[in-house]
């Protein structure tokens, strides 16, 4: 069994909280996800929409997951956010960090309009994270930026190689070190929490795979 879980590089400001928390829980695995280190592999993507669909590509094709989560960072939400589904979409309201800004492409030519998440037991997360005191959600729109791109190739992958691959994408909120050097009015969750969070969704979603 094989787990994927992808963040971003910074796009901006030079901090991306999907890229910290991922690069951290790589470098620090938390105690419940120690038993299954030799099955995981943390990778940061590009904000390069023209390259991001290749680079996934590729990644799948080596690490050929069983589990695969993406993590994104959302400013301005004040909880964790499980995302429903992604749509075959691209319209950017702000440009990537290569410049681009596609303006109603689709994710991927020829390819369904949308697919659904495929995590197990999705909804039973919610109460799980709310029972660590962590706040949670589960959203119904991913965006038309980087994040539903990069979950949309996932699950088009998924669609085409590998159906029973465990396939979802998870917001997190900025982080404290951003609301202090860039985002004083940004609501934030601490690193720790963010761990923890993300720890308790791996880690079940591996253990109903084993089942």
């Amino acid at each position: 069994m094989r787990v994927l879980i992808t963040g971003f590089a910074p796009n901006d400001n030079g901090l991306n909280a999907s890229e910290i928390v991922v690069l951290s829980l790589r470098d620090n695995l938390p105690q419940v996800l120690r038993p299954y280190s030799q099955f995981m592999d943390f990778k940061v993507l590009p904000g390069d929409t023209n390259r991001l669909g290749q680079v996934i590509g590729q990644i799948l094709a080596d690490v050929k997951p069983d589990i695969c989560i993406g993590i994104g960072q959302a400013r301005g939400y004040n909880r964790l956010t499980l995302e429903r589904m992604a749509k075959n979409l691209r319209y950017f309201v702000t440009l990537d960090r290569a410049g681009n800004v596609p303006k109603g492409e689709p994710v991927v030519q020829d390819a369904p309009i949308a697919y659904w998440h495929s995590l197990l037991e999705k909804d039973g997360l919610i109460p799980m994270l709310e029972s660590h005191n962590i706040p949670a959600r589960v959203s119904n729109d991913c965006g038309t930026h980087l994040c539903n791109q990069a979950f949309y190739h996932c699950l088009h992958w998924r669609e085409r190689y590998k159906p029973h691959v465990k396939v979802g994408f998870v917001h997190i909120p900025a982080l404290p070190e951003q609301v202090i050097k860039h985002w004083p009015e940004s609501p934030f969750m601490p690193l720790e929490m963010t761990r923890q969070a993300l720890s308790l969704i791996i880690s079940r979603q591996m253990e109903l795979d084993e089942v």
